[in-house]
């Protein structure tokens, strides 16, 4: 019998820094396998990366983690953080978005605040000086008036990590964030997301782009199905791990 992935607050009194733990999970669509067995861990002030190819079940672990799909089996456990729901912020693949919506770059910034204030409450002044400086981080301001339809693929990708600034999350999930984008707008965003978890922030996203995650983040999770290797990217890119996570003949197992 299947079973939801469970997701527990911190014990009361804990004390220990913000973390989100994995532990055991398993999700299936259908008759297939996403991922089995698979367990992580991250932490406050890291900036973590999640790397394998194409079906390995990279960003089904982030979707279950913020509770998007239901798992199979195993915890999502969440220490120091309140609710996952209100203390996160979440960037999807650009190609699952509808981009011939009719808004503006400034309509979607806005979007991050609206999340936390809900549909009936208008945006503050406090609110507008949020996004105002969501978008010059991001390098956009000059853009806000522009329909996003009309945007670049690295312009809609800053516009959507503005959103995600003006959230104001502790944890920020990113799938595949620099998908599109060229060697210019992928330094902005690695020095961004590397700055956001210096601020205490969890951050993880998906990445294809071994070489940008190896010289920016402090952690990597090499994922075939499983969780082949976690640790920093001395620790975890080996000969090994680098076969056992991108060999089509090791589809789904563990190296040890």
């Amino acid at each position: 019998m299947s079973a939801s992935a469970v997701l527990t607050p911190a014990a009361p009194g804990a004390a220990a820094a913000a973390e989100i733990r994995v532990e055991h999970l398993t999700v299936r669509y259908g008759a297939q396998v996403a991922l089995e067995d698979a367990s992580a861990c991250f932490q406050a002030g890291q900036f973590s990366a999640v790397i394998g190819p194409n079906g390995a079940g990279k960003s089904t672990l982030l979707k279950t983690v913020l509770g998007l799909v239901e798992a199979t089996s195993g915890t999502v456990s969440v220490n120091g953080l309140g609710t996952l729901r209100s203390a996160s912020a979440y960037v999807p693949q650009q190609q699952t978005l509808d981009w011939a919506f009719p808004v503006t770059v400034w309509d979607v910034a806005m979007m991050g605040r609206t999340a936390r204030l809900g549909w009936l409450r208008g945006p503050r002044r406090a609110d507008r000086e949020i996004v105002a400086a969501a978008l010059e981080q991001t390098e956009v301001s000059d853009l806000k008036h522009r329909p996003i339809q009309a945007l670049s693929g690295g312009q809609r990708q800053r516009v959507l990590l503005a959103r995600m600034l003006a959230r104001q999350a502790q944890v920020l999930l990113l799938d595949e964030p620099l998908t599109g984008v060229d060697a210019a707008t992928q330094e902005k965003i690695m020095r961004l997301l590397q700055e956001q978890a210096r601020r205490g922030c969890i951050v993880a996203m998906v990445t294809h782009d071994l070489e940008a995650a190896a010289r920016w983040c402090d952690q990597l999770l090499l994922v075939n199905r499983r969780v082949v290797a976690q640790g920093t990217p001395a620790e975890v890119y080996t000969p090994a791990n680098i076969e056992a996570t991108f060999s089509s003949s090791h589809l789904g197992h563990t190296h040890a």
